[in-house]
Formats: C-alpha cells, structure tokens, sequence
C-alpha cells in the first residue's frame, strides 16, 4: 500500500495472497495500520473480516495488544484459553464485542452454516508483526 490517508473502505483493499494462502476463503482487509496511515505508530490495527461457514482462525496471541472483535452480521465462537487452562468459548452474535488482553491464547470460529462479518482492533500496535502475533501451533 503506497497511499497513506485517513479514511479507508474496505472494498479498497485487493485480496492477500498471504492471507489468501494462509486462510482460503476469507476475507481479510488491515484497513488502519502503520503502512495506511500516517502517525499511527503503536496506536492501533483495525480490520474487518468475513469468515465463511465453517471456518477458522486458529490458536493464536499477541505479545503486545489487546484484540478486541466486533460482529456485525452473523455469528462466531470466539474461545481463549483462561488463567486455569482451560478452553472458554462463546457465541458472538450480531452485536456482541468481545476483548482478550494481550498474552492469552485465542481464536475465532464460524461453526455455523452462514458468514459472519466482523471488524477488529489490535491495540498499541501499528502491524501484525507489531503486536506481537503467534500462532500456537508453531510455537509447540
């Protein structure tokens, strides 16, 4: 992404290959980040995303933010990992919010048989990279 400017759609963005390679199916746009916009160092990541039926975003953290997803149409299982080790999940409906702290293990599901649209917020983060992302299963 060349331009930086403070307003984005996100029918702006073309597809990912990254994304596209990692999550077929998915689609993901990282509309607010460092490489969009100016002076958002460390503030915040916003994306927005529609998962289709019966897919996933596996087990995965970030070091340094907070993720904080909001449903707009549809439903997820949003999951994390609690302070005892065990697996929490919930069902996000149109509407919900959920936020996981920085350092706790957590993923998103759409079990159900519609997609389900959403946006998310990485907190005191300009990238991925920047929040300190992992995936789990590479971390084992």
């Amino acid at each position: 992404m060349k331009e930086k400017k403070r307003m984005w759609n996100y029918r702006e963005f073309p597809e990912d290959p990254e994304v596209t390679a990692l999550m077929p199916g998915f689609e993901i746009q990282y509309m607010i980040t460092g490489d969009t916009v100016e002076e958002n160092e460390h503030h915040c990541v916003f994306g927005h995303c529609v998962f289709p039926p019966h897919s996933m975003h596996g087990r995965h953290g970030h070091t340094r933010s907070a993720e904080i997803i909001y449903v707009i149409r549809g439903q997820v299982t949003s999951g994390y990992v609690d302070e005892n080790g065990n697996d929490v999940e919930e069902i996000c409906t149109e509407g919900s919010s959920t936020y996981t702290p920085p350092n706790v293990t957590h993923w998103v599901n759409n079990p159900f048989e519609e997609e389900a649209e959403f946006v998310f917020v990485y907190t005191c983060a300009h990238s991925i990279p920047d929040s300190g992302y992992y995936d789990v299963k590479t971390e084992k």
